[in-house]
């Protein structure tokens, strides 16, 4: 990895752990986030899971529109690192570990 890769990869990594401890608190049934990107085209590329507890739980967050709001949490803490989501429909998923057991 490259020194700028992980300069990158740092910044990403800070942006998405805060994302994730505000939204523990405050999203029922919401636990982690993980993400992946490549660094040849980061702002197209990154594409981060948001993983919930159950299906009903994702279904609830989604119905109180929750999730558009979490999308929008993790596009302005990755806009302070000049990190620009261009496709959030695409980059943000929202799944469930039920769905992976």
């Amino acid at each position: 990895m490259k020194k700028s890769d992980k300069k990158i990869e740092n910044a990403i990594r800070i942006s998405l752990t805060e994302v994730c401890e505000s939204l523990k608190g405050e999203v029922s049934g919401f636990e982690w986030l993980c993400h992946r990107v490549d660094f040849s085209n980061v702002n197209q590329s990154l594409k981060v899971t948001f993983m919930f507890a159950t299906n009903q739980s994702l279904r609830e967050a989604k119905l109180r529109l929750q999730t558009d709001e979490m999308a929008n949490l993790a596009c302005h803490a990755l806009a302070k690192h000049n990190i620009q989501i261009t496709n959030a429909a695409k980059q943000f998923v929202f799944d469930t570990e039920e769905r992976h057991s």
